[in-house]
């Protein structure tokens, strides 16, 4: 019936282990601790960014940007308060009053 070959991951293996060809020169440890920083780094700056504390605690009222580049306000109780999404990324901000927000030259939500 010709060899059988078990591949249990439980059970110790005779013999040295060898590494992957294209790994041989402690090239994986090299690579990781640069993509894990700059994973970190990445999620990191996502979350600060996007927090409703990023520009200081208590600041609940979003400033987004249209899709024709108006700058609108919103502030809670709003019909579309809940559903905007602030990021910074795009020139979106958080502030901390309505009067901060159109001295910044943003304006109020309709709705």
């Amino acid at each position: 019936m010709g060899n059988v070959v078990d591949f249990d991951p439980r059970k110790k293996r005779s013999g040295p282990s060898r590494p992957h060809p294209r790994f041989e020169n402690g090239q994986l440890a090299d690579w990781i601790p640069g993509v894990a920083l700059a994973a970190g780094i990445t999620i990191l700056a996502t979350a600060m960014l996007t927090s409703p504390m990023a520009s200081g605690i208590g600041c609940d009222i979003k400033g987004n940007v249209s899709t024709t580049g108006e700058r609108i306000f919103h502030v809670p109780g709003q019909e579309y308060y809940r559903e905007t999404i602030v990021s910074p990324l795009r020139g979106e901000r958080w502030f901390c009053s309505e009067e901060a927000a159109r001295e910044a030259g943003w304006r109020k939500a309709y709705r």
